[in-house]
């Protein structure tokens, strides 16, 4: 799986975690209705999906739980503003630059 190298490690339950591997082929619907649910209860709106930064990370933290079930969305937003930057890029390539349509 693809991983993401961050620049400063977060602490993931008691260890200090460098990178995050993360799984956007095998995310469902339900996945991304999970992480937009998630995204809502912080008190956020999704305006566009396509430009919004911050839902892009609720998204990322969705990839990574699908990837390490043990990982929550509350563990990556926890990574620094960089490396954020990078997460979000990661889901915005994925998801909305490579669409045919």
């Amino acid at each position: 799986m693809p991983e993401l190298k961050l620049s400063k490690p977060i602490d993931i339950n008691g260890e200090k975690v460098d990178k995050l591997t993360y799984n956007f082929e095998d995310m469902t619907a339900r996945d991304k209705v999970e992480a937009t649910k998630e995204f809502k209860k912080s008190a956020n709106v999704v305006m566009m999906q396509e430009f919004d930064s911050d839902y892009h990370l609720y998204l990322f933290a969705a990839a990574v739980k699908k990837e390490n079930t043990s990982i929550d969305t509350e563990d990556v937003l926890r990574m620094n503003a960089k490396d954020s930057i990078k997460a979000e890029a990661l889901v915005r390539d994925f998801f909305f630059l490579t669409s045919e349509e």
